[in-house]
């Protein structure tokens, strides 16, 4: 399993008639963490390069606090191999008091061009089941 954290801060347009984080703005924050994951890992040229594309599969999202305009937030993510598929988990944290925002599940196949699910490369996996280094700090 490996962990990584990404930082934002609410902005206003991301904010609904109630003053708060739209709900499927959540989703785009458990998005950019994935997608920064796998970018600062060097996994998604890797996967490129091997002519396949990462396809989230299924997402669940569980909405526990409201996040407001300039909030702080943080998002430990937690990604893992199980039955061929990348498996991940987001939480979503208000920074200033650690309240957990939102969580996100989810699956990720690895895609060739006509679509058909692939073998994750031996890259990922290594990647994906070695032990935590500097980039999980």
């Amino acid at each position: 399993m490996k962990h990584s954290t990404y930082r934002l801060t609410v902005r206003g347009y991301e904010l609904d008639s109630f003053g708060h984080v739209n709900n499927s703005v959540y989703l785009q924050y458990a998005e950019t963490a994935l997608w920064n994951f796998f970018s600062s890992t060097g996994l998604l040229s890797g996967i490129e390069e091997d002519g396949l594309f990462p396809v989230v599969l299924e997402s669940t999202q569980r909405y526990l606090r409201e996040l407001k305009l300039l909030d702080e937030v943080r998002i430990d993510s937690a990604l893992w191999l199980k039955n061929g598929l990348i498996n991940y988990r987001h939480i979503i944290i208000r920074q200033s008091d650690g309240t957990v925002a939102c969580k996100v599940n989810g699956k990720i196949a690895l895609v060739n061009r006509e679509r058909i699910i692939c073998d994750v490369p031996d890259a990922v996996k290594l990647c994906l089941e070695s032990e935590p280094d500097e980039f999980d700090k």
